[in-house]
């Protein structure tokens, strides 16, 4: 068993890494009229996703 042990390892640091990366950084949520019209989650890994209300627009996935 001493074979996996690097190997093992590697994965649980890659999963520990994926965890936090995928972990919500903030929200920010834009009302008008009292209805949301966008919505901006960011997560750990930089990726920052736009969704909008409007069902004809689509919504944005961005890299910082």
């Amino acid at each position: 068993m001493t074979q996996y042990k690097d190997k093992v390892e590697a994965q649980r640091k890659k999963l520990e890494q994926e965890k936090l990366d995928n972990q919500v950084t903030s929200i920010d949520c834009r009302y008008e009229n009292g209805k949301w019209t966008k919505m901006i989650t960011c997560y750990g890994n930089g990726k920052q996703i736009t969704e909008y209300n409007d069902k004809r627009k689509k919504d944005k996935i961005e890299w910082r």
